[in-house]
């Protein structure tokens, strides 16, 4: 009977310690459970201070870790992609669970991606591809990596990651070679749209007014220059005409002093504002047929 009872309450003891534990795991699930169901139901901002609550309170790590991923994921939907890439950079060191911490590399590199700080995703999918060589050659990474080399206009890098996401698809030989030869051609000096010089269109813009803007695609903004550089030309004479010489200095001829030298500036903007424009339509291009690579189904 001693013996008996000395061992009930020495199993007593060891369990003891893991209860709480145990307690501690099933509030986690319950906690994720009412998480899920809010995301679910697209509440997303509930549902993201929701897995908050549960990064903050649990004490297991990888539990954590799940929740700073759910939490992303909320923060994603409602359009902040800065705030979920900050918030994954806590997970970022948390490489004893190689799934859950590929994934927050890739997740961080798609927000930065989507925020426009195209550097740093390319930054972090080199670190994702140094850390898990082999299990980094997916398709979702491939796209995401040659969409960012295409956005930080690097385009030896955007080239050489869309060849590579034609060979993680596995396409058969015709196809494959047929999107390779597009991709030369689409990555080419012929292919690269042609950009104006900006220095080009202030020489034209002093030497004969409006023709800068007209070099720069805008010929209506040129002739409206021009016509207001006639205006104030005509109104100082004018008033040079009716002896009216100070009135005539002050006003007309301020006055084409101000269209004269902002019609160079006008000129470089426009010119400025026409290669981002063209540039923009190049890459826009360019990610519509890595994407369209993507989604081949064989």
């Amino acid at each position: 009977m001693k013996l008996t009872s000395a061992s009930f309450w020495i199993c007593i003891y060891l369990c003891a310690g893991f209860i709480p534990e145990l307690q501690a795991v099933s509030s986690d699930e319950s906690e994720l459970e009412r998480a899920d169901s809010l995301y679910k139901a697209g509440n997303f901002f509930e549902a993201g201070i929701a897995y908050e609550r549960v990064y903050y309170f649990s004490v297991d790590a990888e539990t954590r870790i799940k929740a700073n991923l759910a939490r992303a994921r909320s923060l994603k939907q409602e359009g902040r992609f800065l705030a979920a890439r900050n918030d994954l950079q806590r997970s970022a060191h948390l490489r004893s669970y190689p799934d859950y911490h590929l994934e927050v590399l890739y997740q961080i590199a798609f927000c930065d991606y989507m925020a426009g700080n195209y550097n740093a995703a390319l930054s972090m999918l080199k670190q994702l591809r140094h850390y898990y060589p082999d299990r980094s050659e997916t398709e979702d990474v491939m796209l995401l990596y040659s969409l960012a080399s295409i956005m930080f206009e690097d385009w030896k890098m955007a080239k050489e990651t869309t060849q590579h996401l034609i060979k993680v698809k596995s396409l058969d030989t015709a196809l494959s070679d047929s999107l390779n030869k597009q991709i030369l051609f689409r990555f080419s000096e012929e292919a690269f749209p042609v950009l104006k010089s900006e220095k080009k269109a202030s020489t034209l813009a002093a030497v004969i007014p409006g023709s800068g803007h007209i070099y720069a695609g805008y010929p209506a903004k040129g002739l409206i220059n021009i016509s207001s550089q006639l205006l104030s030309l005509g109104l100082a004479g004018l008033m040079a005409w009716n002896q009216l010489y100070i009135s005539g200095f002050v006003t007309g001829l301020g006055m084409f002093q101000s269209f004269y030298f902002g019609g160079i500036r006008q000129a470089v903007f426009l010119t400025h504002q026409r290669n981002l424009i063209n540039m923009g339509s190049y890459k826009e291009t360019l990610k519509d047929f890595v994407i369209t690579i993507y989604e081949i189904q064989e």
